[in-house]
């Protein structure tokens, strides 16, 4: 282990001289303090102990779904569906003079924002829509058997059906343009289009809350059925009630004068259930990785993969750094800060699966309690990094806490105090700006495990670079 020491010396003299106009006086309340201030910055290109560790079970909440498939070679075979509850609105929308014989159909919309895809958009594709007939659970993974929570031998159970592609080709130019979305449209049976509304005006309470909305209709399950080489991003899911309406025209007789009412038949539409966050909604996740990174993973490389396959253990040098601290303490001793840098590479293949965003360092032994409980990166025993595609690498710079708790505590460290794992993550941030100074704030409100899309990390743990920055101050 290199150590760089990299020492400021600062003098610093403060006199005060009392002079006296008077020759025969001498000065009085004369005072002199001399001393060092030290700042020292130990940069550390160390080995990072790591072991990379297989995982198919997770927690893969979220309001970002993934639907379709993909088999990439460097990579693997990756199949996405997912179940959503849905969160319905609290009043019908339509005028209670509309009849039920005026209820023309129903529509689901599935939001596919342009662009947001990993493989092929031009890959026909097809999927189903199956009503479930279970709740689902709280702490749902994506291992998680969708056949569980619906019927597939009942008829009803199927709703939907539609193929399509992710492609802007046959947009009509204006669409092209202006829409930020891709839609996929599945026609849905005109019965549950009449029953809905028939609850809405009999029992409305059900539809007041979320809870007792799913206690009746727990949701759907959407998966791709037909169709390889490409996997969507759902931003949301929409289901719309079309009904005819009858419009009142009136026109006037140029020449008499006399007024005409006529009735035209139009069409409208409302919304009446969505996928939100309010609601649950889980990824159903189905990776397996290739030759490529397996034999990887064997070599002892430091492998990341999404969603799901592979995170990394790592062992963190606290006892070396605290060790040479005590070396150098005093009573003076101010630490300023502690942070890792983690070189990364990606994996060359030819669908532009990239690295991953953002990675989460959080104790070991409080991974699982971190993701089940919602928590954020507290800069304390869990801490985040954001790939830097310049340096190619990740930094976790603000880790002084820890080591100032560590060595305040006073203890023999363990296994537990040094251990950490290194997971992907997705970040839900706002910002808040400064009204005096301008200066805007970023706070992270949310993270979870990264299901948005697959990536392959590879880190070079055996070149991290540690650096712990510290001031010694002596006064004689």
């Amino acid at each position: 282990m290199k150590f760089k020491n990299i020492a400021l010396a600062l003098l610093a003299s403060i006199s005060m001289t009392a002079v006296s106009c008077q020759d025969d006086l001498s000065s009085q309340g004369s005072s002199l303090v001399s001393g060092e201030v030290t700042i020292t910055v130990d940069s550390i290109p160390t080995m990072v102990p790591a072991q990379t560790v297989e995982y198919n079970a997770y927690d893969s909440r979220d309001t970002t779904l993934l639907l379709g498939r993909i088999n990439v070679p460097e990579y693997g075979s990756l199949s996405c569906s997912f179940l959503s509850q849905l969160y319905p609105s609290p009043v019908l929308g339509i005028s209670d003079t509309v009849p039920e014989a005026y209820i023309d159909s129903m529509r689901m919309t599935i939001q596919v924002p342009r662009g947001s895809l990993t493989g092929d958009s031009l890959a026909p594709q097809q999927l189903k829509v199956w009503r479930l007939n279970r709740q689902l659970p709280a702490g749902i993974a994506n291992n998680v058997n969708p056949a569980d929570y619906y019927d597939s031998s009942d008829p009803s159970a199927l709703i939907g059906t539609a193929s399509y592609t992710l492609s802007p080709i046959g947009m009509a130019d204006t669409t092209f343009l202006k829409s930020k979305y891709h839609y996929i449209n599945v026609k849905l049976p005109k019965e549950m289009a009449v029953q809905c509304v028939r609850k809405y005006r009999t029992d409305p309470e059900l539809f007041q809350w979320p809870s007792t909305f799913t206690d009746k209709y727990p949701g759907i399950y959407v998966e791709q059925n037909f169709g390889n080489g490409c996997i969507g991003n759902i931003r949301m899911v929409g289901t719309m009630l079309y009904y005819r309406v009858d419009r009142q025209e009136i026109n006037t007789d140029k020449e008499t004068g006399v007024k005409d009412t006529t009735y035209v038949a139009g069409r409208d539409s409302v919304c009446l259930f969505i996928s939100a966050p309010e609601v649950l909604s889980s990824n159903v996740i189905d990776l397996k990785l290739s030759d490529n990174i397996k034999n990887l993973a064997s070599e002892g490389k430091s492998l990341i993969t999404t969603p799901g396959g592979y995170f990394v253990d790592i062992k963190f040098p606290a006892k070396e750094i605290i060790d040479k601290y005590n070396q150098n303490t005093s009573m003076l001793t101010v630490i300023s800060n502690l942070s890792m840098k983690i070189p990364a590479a990606e994996i060359k293949n030819d669908y532009g699966i990239s690295v991953a965003p953002y990675l989460l360092m959080v104790k070991k032994s409080e991974r699982e309690e971190f993701f089940a409980k919602n928590r954020i990166p507290d800069r304390i025993t869990s801490f985040y990094a954001e790939y830097d595609d310049e340096t190619k690498s990740y930094s976790f710079d603000s880790m002084r806490q820890y080591i100032v708790d560590l060595i305040n505590s006073g203890k023999e460290l363990t296994d537990e105090d040094l251990e950490f794992s290194l997971v992907p993550i997705d970040l839900s941030t706002e910002s808040e700006t400064n009204p005096y100074t301008n200066t805007v704030t970023e706070y992270v409100t949310g993270c979870g495990n990264y299901t948005i899309k697959p990536t392959m990390t590879l880190l070079d743990t055996d070149n991290a670079i540690i650096k712990f920055t510290y001031s010694k101050q002596e006064i004689e």
